[in-house]
C-alpha cells in the first residue's frame, strides 16, 4: 500500500497546534461538526504515531482511507467517523481492504454508530476507547 502515490497528509502530533491557531472556542459536534471531526481524526492519527505505529495514507480518487497503519497493533486500513455515516461513505475502506488483503478494515466511530460498520462486515472501535486505552483493551 505504501507504494501507491497519494498527496501527503499533514498530521500535527499535538492537537494544540490545530486549536492554538484560531480565536474560536473548542468546537463541539453539535456546533461545528466538520472542525470537531478534523480535531478527533488528528488526535487519533497523532496517538497512533506517538504509540509507535507506522502511519500512512491511501487515496485513489474518489476513494481514500484516513489511515493505513502497521506496527504492534497489526496492519489496518482505518476510517475515522465522528458522526453518523452511511455504507457508501465506507467505499474507500471496503475497496482498500479488497485490494490490499493484508490490511484489516477498521472504523473508529462513536459507540452508538458501530452497528452500520458491523453490518458491512467491518470491525469497529470507538475513537474514545482508542485514545483512552488503546486498541486492545476495553
Amino acid at each position: 500500500m505504501r507504494r501507491r502515490s497519494s498527496p501527503p497528509k499533514l498530521v500535527p502530533l499535538n492537537n494544540a497546534f490545530l486549536a492554538g491557531g484560531t480565536h474560536e472556542d473548542i468546537p463541539s459536534p453539535a456546533t461545528a461538526p466538520e472542525r470537531w471531526g478534523r480535531l478527533v481524526e488528528n488526535a487519533c492519527l497523532a496517538h497512533m504515531v506517538n504509540s509507535g505505529q507506522t502511519v500512512h495514507y491511501w487515496s485513489e480518487e474518489p476513494l481514500e482511507v484516513d489511515a493505513v497503519i502497521e506496527g504492534t497493533w497489526g496492519k489496518w486500513a482505518i476510517e475515522i467517523k465522528t458522526g453518523s455515516f452511511t455504507t457508501p461513505e465506507l467505499a474507500g475502506l471496503l475497496e482498500s481492504s479488497r485490494r490490499f488483503r493484508g490490511y484489516r478494515p477498521l472504523v473508529m466511530c462513536d459507540k452508538k454508530d458501530t452497528g452500520l460498520a458491523r453490518r458491512a462486515g467491518v470491525e469497529t472501535i470507538s475513537w474514545q476507547q482508542l485514545l483512552w486505552s488503546g486498541p486492545g483493551e476495553s
